[in-house]
């Protein structure tokens, strides 16, 4: 080609109208314009203040987001597509401000970043920083693209093209207007995070909060074991509290009276609950559990301790006894009705599976007429009377453990005596929780028995329990007691129960290692800070859109997406 350039003439010409061609090709591919026109009569994926995002490019965005290979399965779960709509809203916010503001970004800043192949997408900022983490993108959204030659690493456009089409199945004008509005948001960003200011103290206060440790040893009480193995179930407990109770057994009775009739079958019930949505590893995993307990049947164990240590039903903390089998049961009641309809008294069916999981049903008997209204009321005294008194043991061992450490007493031994206090309280009046050969209670063996375990490091913001609430600053609770050994004043309320809490060793953060660190801990608050205040900004931002977001929710489905992907580009 060079030749031609030295011999002049025609065939200067034609090189000269070729390169000529080539660039009139890049401009026109990289021209400006918003592209809003565009989007005119077309579907929109996102509208945000009549501005149109359309289908198309919110599918080039999940492209984007999105990295190949990653299986479905996981796309669900993460919640992606509707990551990619939520970060298609904000950045349609954010450039709504910068027009007002009127804020822009040149060509030849576009044109930079593309060709250092800086590719951008919008995350919603409230999660960014988890998605930018799992998706291989950067904080700020951005994806490297692969556009320059391995030869001589320079942007070479054919790659870039290529690379585009590929990536996101846009054309090269479409994905540098794409882009335009992407680091416009981007600038907006920028702006109200230059706002953002930390200073020396704040850092140090920050960082002492976190850097500040402690060990606390913690005594569990959850209330489902106190409900299981540490409460009198018995017949005659539950008729002195249904007698103590009348007005409220007699309530409940009215609306159980209609599904508690005679000749009904009176069953027991052990369940392990497995959706049938589950995977099959978890039916797998479920179906063992329900195939122990069947096991453990075989040997001669009662079926009220089996109840107890298996089931799921809410029949457990009692031994399992469910009542009148009856349609009322809801999901699973044909098959377990048509179970029952062939066993004899004392017997035990198979496993059956219903779409709530696998059950094993325990033929009672027959509910004899005379027997209605007294079984009856005793079944709603063991629902009513059973969380009533596991919350008034619960509470009443918690007050006497802290009472009894504070003394002096070791935690670990008064929270193990207190438990086989209670449990052997209970087997003296159940048959089934008596010990076994062994000698072991068997709420002692339980995995959910009172105990003490020793917690992970923490700091005031953390916590020595993940299950408290988080309004009760147990942390910071923690740290304020000055002795090592000592208590919290109360017991600590949890999903599962309470929970009592001795320190066990402090170690506090000192003011030389923030100082030798100083620089970086700044640096590292002022992003955390950033990052806050845009995600605070966009949800004011929306929160003063109301009406005017709108979505086409239909593309979050993968079919309807590779529908809209399967559209020529025109």
């Amino acid at each position: 080609m060079l030749s031609l350039f030295r011999r002049g003439g025609a065939g200067q010409v034609i090189v000269g109208a070729v390169v000529f061609a080539i660039i009139v090709v890049f401009v026109l591919e990289f021209r400006a314009g918003r592209g809003d026109t565009a989007a005119l009569g077309r579907a929109c994926a996102v509208e945000v203040y009549d501005r149109c995002v359309d289908r198309k490019e919110f599918v080039a965005a999940t492209r984007m987001v999105i990295p190949r290979g990653m299986q479905e399965k996981r796309i669900r779960a993460m919640g992606l597509n509707r990551q990619v709509m939520e970060g298609l809203i904000e950045r349609e916010l954010l450039l709504a401000e910068a027009d007002r503001l009127g804020l822009t970004i040149s060509e030849q800043e576009i044109d930079d970043e593309l060709a250092s192949g800086r590719a951008y997408v919008s995350l919603p900022a409230a999660q960014a920083g988890f998605l930018s983490y799992n998706l291989g993108i950067s904080p700020d959204g951005m994806r490297a693209l692969p556009v320059k030659s391995v030869k001589t690493g320079e942007f070479d456009y054919k790659i870039y093209e290529r690379i585009v089409r590929n990536t996101t199945n846009r054309s090269p004008k479409e994905f540098k207007e794409m882009q335009r509005r992407e680091l416009t948001a981007q600038r907006m960003r920028a702006l109200v995070q230059t706002r953002v200011r930390v200073s020396v103290e704040e850092a140090y206060s920050s960082w002492e909060l976190e850097r500040s440790k402690a060990v606390a040893r913690i005594a569990h009480l959850d209330k489902a074991w106190f409900q299981r193995y540490a409460v009198d179930t018995s017949d005659a407990a539950l008729d002195a509290w249904a007698k103590e109770n009348a007005a409220q057994v007699d309530e409940a009775w009215k609306t159980e009276k209609e599904r508690t009739q005679a000749g009904c079958a009176w069953v027991g019930e052990i369940f392990v609950a497995a959706e049938a949505e589950a995977s099959d590893t978890v039916k797998v995993e479920r179906r063992q559990k329900i195939d122990a307990a069947v096991e453990k049947l075989k040997n001669k164990e009662s079926f009220e301790l089996v109840a107890r240590q298996t089931s799921e039903a809410a029949s457990a903390p009692w031994g399992g006894e469910h009542g009148c089998m009856t349609q009322a049961y809801g999901v699973g009641a044909k098959e377990l009705i048509d179970a029952v309809a062939s066993l004899k008294v004392g017997e035990l069916s198979p496993v059956i599976e219903t779409p709530r999981g696998f059950h094993v049903v325990k033929m009672l008997g027959k509910l004899a007429e005379p027997d209605v209204e007294k079984r009856g009321k005793r079944l709603i005294a063991r629902r009513l009377a059973t969380p009533l008194k596991a919350d008034e043991a619960i509470n009443k061992t918690a007050n006497r453990i802290l009472e009894r450490a504070k003394q002096g007493e070791k935690l670990d031994d008064v929270v193990k005596e207190l438990g086989e206090e209670l449990a052997a309280a209970a087997a003296s009046k159940l048959p089934a929780l008596k010990a076994k050969a062994d000698g072991i209670l068997p709420g002692m063996s339980a995995d959910d028995r009172p105990r003490v375990e020793i917690s992970p490091p923490f700091n005031r913001l953390t916590g020595p329990l993940i299950d408290a609430d988080p309004t009760e600053a147990v942390g910071d609770k923690v740290f304020g007691i000055e002795k090592v050994e000592g208590l919290l004043g109360k017991p600590v309320t949890t999903k599962n129960g309470l929970a009592v809490l001795q320190l066990k060793e402090k170690t506090l953060a000192k003011r030389g290692d923030f100082d030798k660190d100083k620089h970086e801990i700044l640096y590292s608050l002022q992003q955390e800070k950033a990052r806050d205040a845009i995600a605070r900004y966009v949800a004011d931002l929306r929160k003063a859109a109301k009406d005017k977001i709108k979505t086409d929710d239909t593309l979050l489905e993968k079919k309807k997406q590779d529908e809209v992907e399967g559209e020529s580009e025109g």
